[in-house]
């Protein structure tokens, strides 16, 4: 019982999962392991080099991966991330939103609100 558990929840086949800032680092982990899992990938990064790094990289692996540019702060590429998703795969079914922000440096306890509603 206990294998067919683990089976149903590492299956992933079917999915098409975003991963933000996933070019490198935690991001990147997380991509893989989705795709290692059997979705279908999107990546993205601010520059456009670090997409294409990525993507040949997973492929490398027998990855299913596409890529696009996208910084998260920016509304029409979020509009072109989620285009790409649609129409390379034909949906969404898995956000990781991995993409952050870190407008202030310093004593944290120095920020103010609004340097609190943009990391949040």
């Amino acid at each position: 019982m206990a294998g067919n558990r683990m089976m149903s929840q590492s299956s992933l086949t079917g999915k098409v999962a975003i991963v933000t800032a996933s070019t490198d680092g935690i991001g990147l982990a997380a991509a893989r392991g989705l795709a290692q899992r059997g979705a279908q990938v999107v990546v993205s990064s601010r520059r456009k080099e670090n997409v294409d790094r990525a993507v040949a990289e997973l492929r490398a692996e027998s990855l299913q991966v596409t890529g696009t540019t996208c910084n998260v702060g920016n509304k029409e590429d979020r509009a072109r991330l989620v285009s790409t998703a649609v129409q390379a795969y034909g949906g969404i079914d898995i956000l990781v939103s991995n993409a952050a922000v870190n407008p202030f440096f310093g004593n944290i306890l120095d920020s103010t609100e609004e340097v609190w509603d943009k990391v949040r």
